[in-house]
């Protein structure tokens, strides 16, 4: 997320100095038009990529997930449990294991849809760039 931040940033900032550097004959509306599709399509092209690349590890983690197991207080001071503290431990470590299923398949969804958004986004304004570009022919 940091990262699509800093991007965003030094796009807008390159298209600002790119902006004030232009002669008032050529600025124009249809320059500073052109500047926002390929920032947009370029912001939204990131978008889907890092939204691939999280999908595919977060598919990973829904299928080959990492578990951790902690060993109980009871066990640290002992080295037996009893019978009951054996059993909340299982308990609580099955519960574990569900969330981290849970949050996983939440994680997919998540970066499922940054994609289902960007993509769109993209193919729009991509498409704009595309007319644009045969109608100036």
């Amino acid at each position: 997320m940091i990262i699509l931040i800093a991007f965003f940033l030094i796009i807008i900032i390159v298209g600002f100095f790119l902006l004030t550097s232009m002669k008032e004959e050529e600025f124009n509306m249809s320059k500073l038009r052109n500047v926002y599709l390929y920032v947009v399509s370029f912001v939204t092209l990131i978008m889907i990529l890092v939204g691939l690349i999280f999908t595919v590890q977060n598919v990973t983690d829904v299928f080959f997930p990492t578990n951790y197991y902690y060993e109980s207080m009871q066990l640290e001071k002992t080295g037996v449990l009893s019978a009951e503290d054996k059993k909340i431990y299982e308990e609580n470590q099955e519960r574990n294991n569900e969330n981290r299923r849970t949050e996983s398949k939440k994680n997919v969804a998540k970066s499922i849809a940054v994609v289902l958004v960007a993509l769109p986004t993209f193919i729009y304004h991509w498409r704009k760039i595309e007319r644009e570009k045969k109608d100036q022919v």
